[in-house]
């Protein structure tokens, strides 16, 4: 089979050739931003940013990064219902292991327990929540993330250094380093930071503008990843078939297809 380390060094190399973080965010547009809503506190944004995605969606990119093994999960909730069942498997497919699950009331959103099974750097991670009805159990969509690892976490932890952020002391220090996981395309930490500074102070203008630019991003962004692929497949499971049966040629064909998004599509081991 083809070996996987040959195409996740050749993506490197494109995205290796400026010094510029991988895979950002994109920027939010000028003007009037939809989802930034005067006095809302961090759970009422978060309901509002979920009814443009629908209910169970998960609040975050279908394939994402985490920097701290102990992420943030937010989801669309779903009207009426008083509590969610969480489940995290090891690997993206639905009958994968489960690593944890349990159940949430009263909330849209888990901050991945300490006493929860400690996750490893570098292997893929999928979630999703589903609600118990009357009649039938309803399921969300599945989202996937990596906690980093090697040189990508190296890089952020660098970048963190760098402005002094690795421990921050005051608001204004936290919104800063959640701007720099913004950089490197790390959602999870980046929305923890943001939710948690408007949960803190409802009256922090500046986070909530920052909460409200996060959700602008993540739609901006699942609408250009589903415009640029119309079978709604990810890179990495489009590519599996042909490491299974030793294209070379056309994995490479399709990798260059989808440039910006081969760093964090190969990031798993397939």
């Amino acid at each position: 089979m083809l070996s996987l380390c040959v195409l996740v060094g050749a993506s490197f190399q494109l995205a290796a050739q400026d010094n510029k973080p991988r895979r950002p965010l994109p920027k939010p547009p000028t003007g009037s931003r939809g989802f930034e809503q005067g006095n809302r506190d961090a759970s009422s944004r978060l309901i509002a940013a979920g009814a443009t995605r629908g209910p169970l969606k998960p609040i975050a990119p279908a394939e994402g990064l985490a920097y701290d093994a102990r992420p943030f999960f937010a989801w669309a909730p779903s009207p009426g219902a008083a509590s969610y069942h969480f489940t995290l498997r090891s690997g993206a497919e639905s009958a994968a292991a489960i690593v944890y699950e349990t159940d949430v009331r009263n909330a849209a959103q888990l901050s991945y327990p300490a006493d929860a099974p400690a996750l490893t750097p570098g292997q893929l991670y999928s979630w999703r929540v589903s609600t118990a009805g009357l009649l039938e159990r309803r399921q969300g969509p599945i989202a996937t993330f990596f906690v980093l690892a090697g040189e990508d976490a190296a890089q952020v932890r660098a970048a963190l250094q760098k402005a002094a952020l690795t421990a921050p002391k005051t608001a204004a220090d936290r919104l800063a380093q959640a701007r720099i996981f913004e950089e490197y395309g790390v959602w999870y930490d980046a929305l923890r930071i943001a939710t948690e500074l408007v949960t803190n102070n409802p009256d922090d203008a500046d986070a909530k503008a920052y909460h409200s630019s996060l959700i602008q991003k993540l739609q901006e962004e699942t609408q250009k990843e589903t415009s640029q692929n119309s079978s709604g497949l990810p890179l990495w499971q489009k590519l599996k078939p042909l490491l299974t049966k030793g294209d070379e040629a056309g994995a490479r064909a399709l990798i260059k297809q989808q440039p910006e998004a081969t760093p964090r599509a190969l990031y798993r081991e397939l």
